[in-house]
C-alpha cells in the first residue's frame, strides 16, 4: 500500500498556472502525445488483469472440497491452516468409511477460505510479489522520487528499516499468528485480551481502508491525464471496475497472482525509464555531480531536532517503527502471510519481499537524482509545467523518452498496475474483516456459507465503488483527507502498539491494553491532525532544497516571477505539530506500551503461571514460568468452532471432527 504517512504529504489539490504558461505546457503535451501502441501497452494491463479474475474465478476454483456424509476419520494440521484434530475415528467405527461428494460452486471461489485465504496453499513467490505489488502505490513510484528531488537523499535511508522490519516481523510476530492459523490478525486481541480491543482495532482499520480508498486511484490517475489529457475521472472509473471484477471473481488467488505480473510490470517500467534516461544525460557519473553541486546527497544529516522533515535519526528510526507497524500486524499483510500454509514458507515469501522492497525504493530514490540531474537549471514546477509533485516523474516520462513508442505506455501501466493492486489488497482484506471481525466478531452473526458468500462479494462492490464515486469529489475534501492521514497514523501506531503489548508484555492486562489504546490514538492523532491544520493555515511548511531557472527557455519565463520561498516563521507554532511525520507512529507505539503497562501494573497484572504461551511471541518464552506452558493453545483451543475463531463451518476441512474434553484447572475446554 506504501508508506500512507509518506503519501499523504504530497497534495492533491491543482495550483492555478498562468494563460502564457498553460498554453506552453500544452503545446508540449501535444508535443509528446500518447501512441497508440502506449494505449496498448496500457490496455493490456487492464485486459491481463480482468483475464486473471476470470481465470481464478471460474477455471482454476477448487472443484474438490469434499464434504462428509458420514463419521470418518480426521486429518491432522491440514494444508488448509485448520487446527490439529484428532486421528480416531467415532467410538466403536475403527478407522470408519465415509462416502464424500464433491462441493462445486457456480460462481468464483468454492469456499470462503479458498476466496480470502486461497485455501492457505499459495506458494512463498508469489506471495512476496504480491506483498510487494500491494504494498507499493502509484504514489510510491511518484512520490518517492519527488521527494528525493525536493529534500536531498537522506530518505534514501528508509532501506536499512526496511530490512530491520522483515527480522522483526519474522521473529516476533509471525511465528504468533501462524501458530494461531488466524483468519484475521485482529482475532488475536480477542484471544489475548476481549471482544471490545478487537472490535476497537477492526473498526479503526475499516475506516482508515475507506478514507484511503480513493488517494489510491486519483494519484496515478492524475498522472495519467498529465501525459495524455484523458479525463481523469474516466480512466479512474475504468480502473476500479477492473480491479472490482478481478478481485470478487477470483478472490486472493487472482489478487497475489494478478499483484506478481503486476509487481514485474511496474519494476521494468520504472528500471527502462531509468536507464534510457541515465543513458541519455551522459551517465551516473553526470547525475551524481549535478546532485551533489545542487546539495541533493545527504546520507548523514546527524541534526538532532525532531522537527527537520528528514534526518538520520528520522528515517531509521521512525522508518523502523512505521514500516513494522504496517507490515506486523496490518489485515492487508497477515491475510496474505496465512495464505501460505507453514512459518517457513511465510518467512522465506517476507525475506524476499524485505528484499524487493530495498530494491524497488532505491530504483525509485535513484530516478529522483535523475529527475534533478535533468531539470538542475530549470524546475518544472517554478515554471508551471507541472501544478503538484507527483506530476513530476510522468512529465519527465513524456519529456526524456515520450518519443520512443511504448515507453510511456509501459511506464503508466506500472503506475497503474501498482494502483491495482492496492487496491485490490484493500478490497479483499477489508471484506474478510468485514465478515470475520464485524459482522461474527461485533455483532456476534454467524451466517450460512451461502450468506458469507454473497456479504463478502458484496462488501467488495461497495468498497470499490465507494473508491469510484470519491475520484469525483476528492478535490474538494481537503479537510477530509487531512482526516485521513490522522487516522492512517492512529492505525498503525495505535494497533501495532496494542499487538506488541499483548506479544512482548506477558503481564499486561484488558484494561492496560484499552487504556493504552486509547491514550495512543489520542496523543498521536492530535499531533498528526494538528501538524495538518497548521500546514494549512500556512504556519509550517517542509523546507525545500533551492532549485534553479537559470537554463529554461525564455518562453517558459514569460510572465513568471522567480522570487526566493518565504517560509513562515514556525517559532510561536505549538512544537508537537511542527513535529516531522516520521515521529508519529513511534508516538503511538511507545505511548500504548508505556501507558498499558502501567495501567496493568495498577489495575493487576496478569499471572503468569495461567497465560497461555501460544499468545505471547516466542522471543520472551524464556522469561515465562514453566508452569505456563501447560495451558498452550488453551485459548485457541476454548474457542475453536465458535464464531470469534473461525470463518465459519464453510471453512473448515470437510472431515469428521471428534470432540474431546480436557480438564484445566477446574474447568472443562472442550477441543475438536
Amino acid at each position: 500500500m506504501g508508506d500512507r504517512m509518506f503519501q499523504f504529504h504530497f497534495r492533491l489539490h491543482r495550483l492555478q498556472m498562468t494563460p502564457a504558461r498553460s498554453t506552453l505546457a500544452e503545446s508540449l503535451r501535444e508535443l509528446y502525445q500518447f501512441s497508440v501502441v502506449d494505449y496498448c501497452m496500457f490496455g493490456l494491463m487492464l485486459l491481463f488483469s480482468a483475464a486473471c479474475g476470470i481465470y481464478f474465478g471460474f477455471f482454476k476454483r477448487s472443484t474438490g472440497d469434499t464434504t462428509p456424509e458420514s463419521s470418518s476419520s480426521g486429518s491432522d494440521d491440514d494444508e488448509s491452516g485448520n487446527r490439529q484434530r484428532s486421528t480416531t475415528g467415532a467410538p466403536g467405527g475403527g478407522g470408519g468409511t465415509s462416502k464424500k461428494k464433491k462441493v462445486i460452486s457456480s460462481f468464483g471461489s468454492s469456499t470462503m477460505d479458498e476466496y480470502l485465504l486461497g485455501s492457505r496453499k499459495l506458494k512463498a513467490f508469489p506471495v512476496a510479489m504480491s506483498l510487494v505489488a500491494g504494498y507499493i502505490s502509484g504514489v510510491t513510484i511518484l512520490g518517492t522520487p519527488a521527494e528525493i528531488y525536493n529534500f536531498g537523499t537522506q530518505y534514501w535511508l528508509i532501506v536499512i528499516p526496511i530490512l530491520l522490519m522483515g527480522v522483526a516481523v519474522c521473529t516476533i510476530y509471525l511465528p504468533v499468528f501462524c501458530s494461531l492459523k488466524l483468519n484475521s490478525s485482529y482475532e488475536y486481541l480477542e484471544l489475548r485480551f476481549n471482544t471490545y480491543v478487537r472490535s476497537i482495532a477492526s473498526v479503526m482499520f475499516v475506516l482508515d481502508e475507506l478514507f484511503f480508498l480513493p488517494m489510491i486511484i486519483y494519484v496515478p490517475a492524475l498522472a495519467f491525464n498529465q501525459v495524455t489529457g484523458f479525463n481523469l475521472y474516466v480512466i479512474g472509473a475504468i480502473v476500479c471496475v477492473v480491479c472490482i471484477f478481478y478481485t470478487l471473481l477470483g478472490g486472493i488467488k487472482a489478487v497475489v497472482f494478478t499483484d506478481a505480473w503486476q509487481v514485474v510490470v511496474m519494476f521494468i517500467s520504472v528500471v527502462v525509464v531509468v536507464i534510457i534516461g541515465t543513458i541519455a544525460i551522459g551517465g551516473p557519473d553526470v547525475i551524481w555531480d549535478r546532485s551533489v553541486e545542487g546539495g541533493r546527497i545527504d546520507f548523514f544529516n546527524m541534526n538532532a531536532s525532531l522537527y527537520e522533515r528528514q534526518t538520520f535519526w528520522a528515517v531509521l528510526i521512525g522508518g523502523f517503527f512505521y514500516w513494522t507497524s504496517f507490515n506486523s500486524v496490518n489485515q492487508t499483510m497477515v491475510q496474505r502471510y496465512m495464505s501460505l500454509p507453514n512459518l517457513k514458507k511465510a518467512k522465506l515469501s517476507i525475506a524476499m519481499f524485505t528484499i524487493g522492497m530495498g530494491v524497488f525504493v532505491s530504483v525509485c530514490c535513484y530516478a529522483g537524482l535523475l529527475l534533478y540531474g535533468k531539470y538542475y537549471q530549470c524546475d518544472p514546477a517554478t515554471v508551471g509545467l507541472v501544478t503538484t509533485d507527483d506530476q513530476l516523474f510522468p512529465h519527465y516520462v513524456m519529456e526524456a523518452v515520450g518519443k520512443l513508442k511504448g515507453i510511456p505506455g509501459l511506464f503508466i501501466a506500472g503506475v497503474f498496475g501498482a494502483a491495482l493492486s492496492s487496491l485490490s489488497v484493500v478490497l479483499n482484506s477489508t471484506s474478510a474483516v468485514l465478515l470475520e471481525d464485524i459482522l461474527k466478531g461485533l455483532f456476534r452473526v454467524n451466517p450460512s456459507p451461502f450468506v458469507a458468500n454473497l456479504f463478502v462479494r458484496g462488501s467488495v462492490i461497495v468498497l470499490g465503488l465507494a473508491a469510484m464515486g470519491c475520484l469525483f469529489i476528492i478535490e474538494r475534501l481537503g479537510g477530509i483527507l487531512s482526516v485521513a492521514t490522522s487516522l492512517s497514523a492512529i492505525a498503525a501506531g495505535t494497533t501495532c502498539g496494542i499487538f506488541t503489548l499483548g506479544m512482548l508484555v506477558p503481564w499486561s492486562n484488558t484494561q492496560g491494553a484499552l487504556v493504552g489504546g486509547v491514550s495512543g490514538a489520542l496523543l498521536s492523532g492530535w499531533v498528526s491532525l494538528g501538524s495538518q491544520f497548521a500546514g494549512a493555515a500556512g504556519e509550517i511548511a517542509p523546507h525545500k532544497l533551492p532549485v534553479s531557472v537559470d537554463g529554461c527557455i525564455e518562453d517558459l519565463l514569460t510572465n513568471v516571477t522567480i522570487v526566493n520561498p518565504a517560509y513562515p516563521d514556525e517559532s510561536g507554532v505549538f512544537p508537537l505539530y511542527r513535529l516531522s511525520y516520521h515521529w508519529i507512529t513511534p508516538i503511538g507505539v511507545l505511548t500504548v506500551l508505556i501507558v498499558g503497562t502501567i495501567i496493568s501494573f495498577l489495575t493487576g497484572p496478569r499471572d503468569l503461571r495461567y497465560i497461555d504461551p501460544e499468545l505471547i511471541s516466542p522471543v520472551i518464552h524464556r522469561f515465562l514460568p514453566q508452569e505456563s506452558f501447560g495451558n498452550y493453545g488453551t485459548a485457541s483451543r476454548s474457542t475453536a468452532g465458535s464464531v470469534v475463531a473461525n470463518f465459519g463451518e464453510e471453512m473448515q476441512p470437510q472431515c469428521s471432527r471428534v470432540v474431546h474434553t480436557v480438564e484445566h484447572n477446574g474447568q472443562v475446554t472442550k477441543s475438536r
